[in-house]
């Protein structure tokens, strides 16, 4: 059995390809990952945790903006990034 990639290229079932093939499919690489920065951790780390997907700038930055402005248990930062690249970040309010 086949698996085709992006590019026409092609991997087969034995694990050979052509070429560069992938990990993330094309409309999955359009899509924002949103993360918060979880503060309330038992051994006090703070840890980033992906709460959530935006199919748009807008709809991600209005998810992370809600995130960090919630009346209860506000997250101290939220983060949207496009294919692993930041491109906006949202702090609580002092």
């Amino acid at each position: 059995m086949d698996q085709r990639g992006t590019g026409g290229n092609v991997r087969t079932v034995e694990g050979r390809a052509d070429g560069h093939v992938r990990c993330t499919p094309p409309a999955a690489a359009e899509l924002f990952e949103i993360a918060v920065l979880d503060t309330t951790g038992d051994d006090g780390e703070a840890r980033w945790h992906t709460i959530g997907w935006g199919v748009d700038r807008g709809h991600a930055d209005s998810i992370a903006e809600a995130y960090v402005t919630r009346p209860l248990c506000p997250y101290a930062e939220a983060q949207v990034r496009q294919n692993g690249h930041l491109v906006n970040v949202h702090r609580r309010p002092a």
